[in-house]
């Protein structure tokens, strides 16, 4: 009988040590199965305009992200993996952007996307990924449509929404340039609807009139009789949503017609490069009274701005960086801060969770990056600078959209 049950005991300790190897073999597998992520590495698909017109959009900005990884990876990588970036040109437009995206899932099996310059494209390849639960968060993609409403999946607009840009501009004429009574320029699309659904409900807050809206189409070539009407109707400021070309003509036309004692304001979408632009303009009557809205902390603060150029110059001299290279490096700075968040024991669904908690400070931002579950966009904090043609100030204070307009 002793020895029966001494029998007995040891195929149950033989029984255990066979489930125990079991579990293990199934954590191991589970792992192993977690597309782009092993032992040593986290592979990042990256899509990005990276030739043609838009090549300024994209090739900087990814360069620079890729520049923040490469730091990561010679401090020794995140929970011991080094991160890999697999690189794809989406030329901003919907169809290789979505070729792209389903290559960097299905073929080279990355773990997360980081990617995008231009919204619209962006929110083409949105229905495969929520299909296939990769996270992407977007390099330099803003607009609204990408965001909102928020999908589980796709993370952006580090540099603002059309929202947040809208009624930081709206805020700042209330409270900095005291105006009453505000005159309104955008496109007849989708941007300009949701930028004046925006204005109209932030004048409404801060007790302002809006005495005139125009809506232009986005190749229109001649803005005589829309600035016209603006002038005609006396407001107190002016407030632009135009698209680079068109806004272009509307700051012409503005020191043309003499307005130029009523600020004009222009959303950060319509002045990419503020030294491009004016040269583009070419009156300096036309910089006399104007303020732009801008997203990160570097416009105005040389020693800010250098600091990054330097690092981009560090690894890159083909090219002298344009004014989009610094919208790279807040999404890879959040992340890196979240794959740190999701810990050792790695997958999308984690690192997701780590997004959606996320609350980081960057010397970038004039606000934290943040995102909950039922929110996707990264910031509603904005800077406004005025420019004079050359030089760049910025303004005191940060304003911010509140989250809620007449676009809910």
């Amino acid at each position: 009988m002793r020895r029966s049950i001494q029998s007995g005991h040891g195929f149950m300790r033989a029984a255990a040590v066979l489930i125990a190897a079991a579990a293990l073999a199934g954590a191991s597998f589970r792992a192993a199965a977690e597309p782009g992520v092993t032992d040593k590495e986290i592979v990042i698909g990256m899509f990005a305009p990276m030739s043609g017109p838009l090549v300024a959009y994209g090739l900087d900005p990814a360069r620079i992200a890729q520049t923040l990884y490469e730091e990561v990876n010679q401090k020794g990588g995140i929970h011991g993996r080094k991160i890999r970036v697999v690189t794809e040109d989406d030329k901003c437009q919907p169809n290789p952007l979505v070729a792209a995206v389903k290559k960097l899932v299905t073929v080279d099996n990355v773990f997360i996307l980081h990617g995008g310059s231009c919204t619209a494209a962006v929110t083409a390849a949105q229905e495969f990924i929520t299909r296939e639960k990769v996270p992407l968060v977007m390099l330099a993609a803003s607009g609204d449509s990408g965001v909102f409403p928020p999908t589980r999946y796709m993370f952006g607009s580090f540099m603002g929404t059309q929202r947040a840009h809208a009624a930081g501009l709206t805020e700042f004429a209330a409270k900095t340039l005291k105006a009453k009574r505000l005159g309104v320029i955008v496109h007849d699309d989708e941007y300009g609807n949701s930028s004046l659904a925006t204005i109209r409900s932030a004048a409404e807050r801060f007790g302002m009139e809006v005495v005139a809206v125009e809506r232009i189409p986005l190749n229109i070539s001649d803005v005589t009789a829309p600035m016209l009407n603006l002038r005609a109707a006396k407001p107190d400021a002016i407030l632009s949503g135009g698209y680079p070309a068109p806004s272009v003509l509307i700051v012409q036309k503005y020191a043309e017609f003499g307005m130029s004692a009523t600020p004009i304001m222009l959303m950060m979408q319509g002045v990419p490069t503020p030294s491009v632009f004016a040269k583009n303009v070419g009156n300096e009557a036309a910089f006399r009274n104007l303020y732009l809205s801008w997203g990160p902390n570097d416009l105005g603060d040389e020693a800010l701005h250098q600091k990054w150029i330097n690092l981009y110059k560090s690894k890159y001299t083909d090219r002298e960086p344009g004014g989009f290279m610094i919208v790279g490096v807040p999404p890879a700075q959040a992340i890196i801060a979240a794959l740190e968040k999701a810990g050792p024991n790695l997958t999308r669904e984690r690192f997701v969770e780590a997004m959606e908690s996320l609350e980081l400070n960057s010397e970038l931002m004039p606000g934290p990056i943040k995102f909950a579950p039922g929110r996707r966009d990264a910031t509603r904090h904005e800077n406004v600078v005025k420019f004079d043609g050359v030089k760049v100030t910025r303004m005191p204070g940060v304003y911010s959209w509140n989250g809620m307009d007449g676009n809910k």
